[in-house]
């Protein structure tokens, strides 16, 4: 808008002197049609200019959402093969990553190349974690925390973020359009993307909080896409009988066809919803607990209600705590202990905990 306000401005001054000259050497009558003339065009033009910035805004936001759309997809669907360096409050860590996908699914390999090592193997089925140092494995269904950040497509039809298409870069030697994700309230954060020109993969991330500072970043240094990837790649290798693992009880992944206790939840803020849950009675004496995952299409907070009297809570996690860019908020219930964990902000973990509705305790 500013570069076209100086082109006006700069029209109407070589206009202005231009008429000025013309209009010296003509009678009053002809000075006065002149000027109207002049004016006119002025007009015209600052219309068109402003008609021409409206259409170039609504083009920017379209291709930002288309940008997304296809960025959402080249997440699931490339083989690629890089480096990444993640950088959370004031820690780096460096991964290599191996992705591809095949007729059952995605496969994913990430390696450590600095602090502790390890290695994460993923595929449809399973997620194997092996720590070489101290001889241990562990085997889950469930999914860690992603490091490369899921993006559905429905993002674009987000009424609680706005899609804008931000300056050009360069990331990893290749060049990115840039969109910015910026949250139309306090109840979450904004994101930065930016988006391979020629793939569309995500090269670089960044979470932002309520004054575009960042919280979290994560960016690729080098990046290949290879046509194919040996699916042996992604085998789990190099843990033996000599290391400890642990792997899932069958009760631990078989969810009970109707849950004895269901939870709900009574003014949840805007635009979070529930998107599954899971109930898990664990027989052997361990302590019942449910697991609710809601979002708001973005962000993904986690609720966990443990089943337990209330002399068996632990009074040190009630309350706001946080670890990096992950926000908890731990609340004693009667006969239950809620806990809330997600990448938004404090107040939202807490409004969520204390939202909290739990049917059936007696089931």
């Amino acid at each position: 808008m500013l570069c076209l306000n100086k082109i006006n401005l700069n029209n109407l001054i070589c206009l202005m002197t231009r008429g000025r000259k013309f209009l010296n050497s003509q009678t009053t009558s002809t000075r006065r049609v002149k000027a109207i003339v002049i004016l006119c065009l002025l007009l015209g033009q600052a219309g068109l200019s402003a008609s021409a910035h409206a259409d170039e805004t609504k083009d920017s936001s379209a291709v930002a959402m288309d940008l997304v759309r296809s960025m959402s997809k080249a997440l699931k669907s490339l083989n690629y093969e890089g480096t990444f360096v993640h950088m959370i409050s004031g820690n780096v860590e460096t991964m290599r990553i191996l992705h591809a996908r095949d007729e059952s699914g995605e496969l994913e390999r990430m390696t450590s190349l600095n602090g502790e090592a390890r290695e994460v193997f993923r595929n449809n089925h399973t997620v194997t974690c092996i720590w070489p140092g101290s001889r241990s494995v562990v085997v889950s269904k469930s999914k860690p925390r992603d490091l490369i950040p899921e993006v559905n497509s429905s993002l674009v039809d987000n009424d609680f973020y706005k899609i804008i298409l931000d300056t050009p870069d360069r990331v990893a030697g290749r060049e990115t359009h840039v969109v910015h994700v910026a949250p139309t309230d306090s109840d979450r954060y904004g994101y930065r993307f930016w988006i391979d020109k020629e793939t569309s993969m995500l090269l670089r991330m960044m979470l932002l909080d309520e004054n575009d500072n960042g919280l979290e970043q994560l960016m690729f240094t080098d990046i290949r896409y290879p046509d194919s990837i040996d699916p042996a790649r992604f085998e789990a290798t190099g843990a033996d009988d000599t290391f400890t693992w642990q792997e899932p009880k069958p009760e631990d992944v078989v969810p009970t066809p109707q849950p004895q206790r269901i939870v709900s939840f009574e003014n949840l803020p805007d635009g979070y919803s529930k998107i599954a849950e899971t109930y898990n009675p664990m027989p052997m004496g361990d302590t019942p607990l449910s697991h609710v995952t809601l979002s708001d299409g973005m962000a993904s907070v986690s609720v966990y209600v443990e089943y337990m009297e209330a002399e068996l809570h632990d009074s040190g996690s009630s309350g706001i705590s946080r670890m990096g860019v992950i926000n908890a908020f731990g609340l004693a219930r009667e006969s239950a202990f809620i806990t809330v964990v997600g990448e938004v902000p404090a107040n939202v973990v807490q409004r969520i905990g204390e939202s909290v509705i739990i049917e059936g305790q007696e089931g």
